[in-house]
């Protein structure tokens, strides 16, 4: 299927390429179809694309690049809404905004976004303890390694 989009004109999709957030995206509830694209030559970054609002898209990283020890608590319900065994099941980005200055480039590492990528389902979790920033700078000096756990399993993402 074509997709008309804002920053990549026509794109063509596959149906099995199309990612469903049942919730939305905090401030966007409306659009809930997305696909990941992927560019070799933005690598890490990847664009997160409303399927349904050809204006609408997101940069997204993947946490560790940011931040050594990220940590998500997930619950047994969390999983279950992303039809999940487990954490391993799971892709965790989260949405960077851009800026610039490169010093001045922010992810948002309070409300990541997960992906059932076999599922095609995701959402966005909001981690509540305060322990995280919706602005943390993406080029900061933190080891490059990641860990995320659920309240039974701990397991790396």
């Amino acid at each position: 299927m074509l997709i008309q989009t804002s920053r990549f004109g026509e794109i063509e999709i596959e149906e099995n390429q199309i990612i469903t957030l049942p919730s939305g995206l905090i401030g966007f509830s409306e659009d809930r179809r997305f696909v990941i694209r992927e560019d070799e030559a933005a690598s890490p970054f990847r664009w997160l694309q409303a399927v349904d609002n050809e204006v609408l898209a997101f940069v997204m990283i993947e946490p560790h690049v940011s931040i050594s020890n990220y940590e998500l608590e997930l619950t047994q319900d969390n999983l279950k809404k992303l039809k999940a065994e487990s954490i391993n099941d799971l892709s965790v980005f989260v949405l960077v905004t851009m800026a610039k200055k490169m010093e001045e480039v922010t992810v948002n590492l309070q409300g990541p976004l997960l992906f059932n990528l076999e599922k095609r389902l995701g959402l966005q979790f909001i981690i509540q303890d305060g322990k995280y920033s919706t602005r943390h700078p993406l080029f900061s000096e933190n080891a490059k390694t990641s860990t995320a756990s659920s309240q039974e399993n701990p397991a790396e993402v």
